[in-house]
């Protein structure tokens, strides 16, 4: 994700396999602790939606993000709040979560479809990162403005109906995947190209994380633009 540090421009002799081992460890963490923040948001889930605990928890977010590359190196709060972020996560997309469910007749396959989708679209970019003798530093710019056009126009749609139209959903949704599937192409190589560079490897899981969230996310959007049928 663009919050990480600049992409290396060429691969280290060495690959640091401790950088590697630690940073993996602490994705795969961020996964478990987005599930118990999901488990959260469902058992807490009245309270999240008639107060505004879920906008300050985005807030909190956002801080821990943009702040990231200074706490990342203070131990034990690199710690703390690299966990504390997949936890604020898995809680304030659960309002998300309980729309598609039973705002759809079909919202539970949608879900998990979605899941499905995600690890499969999110396992082939690795795989294509960690195999394709192309350097993907380049891509770097480029889905930065991507990302940004994209923000651009989903803070569009809240005050235009005309972006809210389902065919127009499907496509602001379809290249939301597409933009996150690259960048998780693009962050894995990163990952192995500044493993060996002294990079910090919270703020490469913290990337890795991202891209995974917010493709799920978008899967889940585009699904539901093409196939959700409201009750």
């Amino acid at each position: 994700m663009p919050f990480s540090a600049s992409p290396s421009q060429s691969r280290p002799l060495a690959l640091d396999r401790s950088t590697l081992s630690q940073t993996y460890a602490l994705f795969a963490l961020a996964l478990g602790l987005t599930a118990v923040g999901v488990y959260l948001g469902m058992t807490y889930s009245e309270v999240l939606l008639t107060s505004g605990m879920s906008l300050l928890l985005v807030v909190i977010s956002f801080a821990i993000i943009l702040s990231s590359s200074w706490w990342a190196h203070s131990s034990p709060l690199n710690y703390l709040l690299f966990a504390l972020f997949p936890l604020i996560s898995g809680i304030t997309v659960t309002p998300y979560l309980i729309l598609v469910t039973t705002g759809y007749t079909n919202g539970g396959a949608i879900l998990l479809n979605a899941l499905v989708a995600t690890t499969l679209m999110a396992g082939a970019s690795a795989l294509f990162a960690l195999t394709t003798g192309w350097n993907l530093a380049f891509l770097g710019r480029t889905l930065l403005f991507a990302l940004l056009g994209l923000l651009a126009v989903m803070i569009l749609q809240l005050f235009i109906p005309a972006l809210r139209l389902p065919e127009v959903e499907v496509i602001i949704s379809g290249a939301g995947v597409i933009i996150f599937a690259l960048f998780t192409a693009y962050d894995v190589q990163r990952v192995q190209q500044l493993a060996g560079s002294g990079a910090n490897p919270f703020v490469l899981a913290l990337s890795l994380y991202l891209d995974i969230f917010n493709l799920f996310l978008m899967i889940l959007r585009f699904m539901t633009a093409i196939s959700g049928r409201r009750d």
